[in-house]
């Protein structure tokens, strides 16, 4: 199999880079396990990299989970509370309560964005290369980890050609996606990606 490396060089083979290692530790995932992995080899001497496919680090809690859930649990936390104001005493008779959805949508979405840039900027200052792409064990494995590039959207890009990165230790820390049960759902499932 051959690849082009993410810095241009010319093609390889795996089997000509059996005696190099592009990282001591690459991880896959960069969800709170990976990253928290990553920086503590990298604070140890390792040289470090993650891959990630969606280009946005922090994974599930942060990007589609518990981040999120909470902005909108307190927006609603909020709207409760204003309802039951006249039970303490508050005089809403005058006020002129509205709900802008487009400013709650765009202000969770913003510090979502924020939180990816300070995980982004705690690996950089910790010495840990961020990889953005799909990544897969090369047949054979022995370190091998195969990345398709994202494209603009932060999927992989398809027809892109994969980079080849060889690893002495590769953890896998890629979370994973629920499983409805047979016959369809049976309870709320979070929008997700």
């Amino acid at each position: 199999a051959t690849a082009t490396a993410a810095s241009g060089e010319t093609n390889r083979t795996i089997a000509d880079d059996y005696d190099r290692y592009d990282f001591d530790y690459l991880v896959i995932g960069a969800g709170s396990g990976g990253i928290a992995s990553a920086r503590r080899a990298a604070s140890h001497g390792a040289e470090v990299a993650v891959v990630e496919r969606s280009g946005r680090s922090g994974g599930t809690c942060v990007n589609v989970g518990c981040v999120p859930k909470k902005v909108m649990w307190n927006a609603a936390s909020i709207a409760e509370t204003l309802h039951d104001m006249k039970h303490y005493g508050f005089d809403d008779s005058n006020a002129a309560i509205s709900f802008d959805w487009s400013y709650v949508k765009n202000a969770r979405d913003n510090y979502v964005t924020r939180l990816n840039g300070i995980y982004d900027r705690n690996m950089a200052n910790s010495g840990v290369t961020l990889i953005s792409g799909s990544a897969s064990l090369a047949d054979g494995a022995n370190g091998f980890v195969l990345v398709t590039p994202d494209d603009a959207d932060g999927r992989g890009g398809e027809g892109a050609e994969p980079a080849t990165y060889r690893a002495r230790h590769v953890l896998i820390a890629t979370g994973g996606e629920p499983a409805l049960p047979p016959g369809g759902p049976r309870g709320a499932r979070a929008p997700g990606r």
